[in-house]
């Protein structure tokens, strides 16, 4: 679905995540105009045209037709390119899989993208341009900040928090009342059972600081 069911929704991104997205909105009967990239692939995209590249998302006109969904899995250029619609005027649309199973009082914050078999139970807040991935499952009380990226199969306990930024590998699966810190990354198949620093990879089971990242 769209944020306000009024507009067009644009993608940015046409790879492999992109197309997930596009798929999303295409179940869920949301109005899908077309993709923007700089460097489109070569490949055909199918019945969904190409409408340009990044230039449009600073553009108001092309802002006043459309809703934006950010389709990059990297969280840094995902954020940058949400804000900058944002700052532009433009609005974040969010795509949510008609299978996702999500608690009546969550809220889920513009531009984020909930995939197939998602479970997201009560009391949890998901923040702005957050992908919650493909069969992932959330528990409830968590708070998932702006940015987070929650890799698919992922399991979140209840009470966990994740600050923004935040990438959660494939397969995670995270402790009761556990908090992972801002930019933190945790490994693919990693048992978070403590808390985990900002600025942080950590991996293994349990899950164990590996090294220092790079904050910006």
């Amino acid at each position: 679905m769209s944020s306000s069911g009024r507009l067009p929704i644009v993608i940015f991104g046409c790879g492999g995540h992109g197309r997930v997205v596009a798929d999303t909105l295409k179940v869920a009967r949301a109005p899908l105009a077309g993709f923007l990239d700089d460097r489109p692939p070569a490949s055909v995209i199918g019945e969904v045209p190409l409408l340009g590249d990044r230039g449009c998302l600073e553009e108001p006109e092309f802002l006043k037709s459309y809703e934006i969904l950010i389709a990059i899995g990297e969280t840094r250029l995902r954020r940058q390119l949400a804000l900058l619609v944002l700052d532009h005027g433009g609005r974040l649309a969010r795509a949510i899989h008609p299978s996702a199973v999500i608690a009546s009082d969550v809220f889920i914050g513009e531009g984020t993208v909930i995939m197939a078999g998602v479970v997201i139970n009560t009391g949890s807040r998901i923040g702005r341009f957050v992908i919650v991935n493909t069969g992932a499952t959330v528990d409830h009380d968590n708070a998932i900040e702006d940015g987070v990226h929650i890799s698919p199969g992922c399991h979140l306990a209840g009470n966990v928090v994740c600050r923004a930024d935040a990438f959660i590998g494939t397969g995670a699966s995270i402790i009761p009342r556990t908090e992972i810190g801002m930019r933190a990354v945790i490994g693919a198949g990693a048992a978070v059972i403590s808390d985990v620093p900002s600025d942080v990879l950590a991996v293994g089971c349990p899950a164990v600081v590996k090294k220092l990242l790079g904050a910006s």
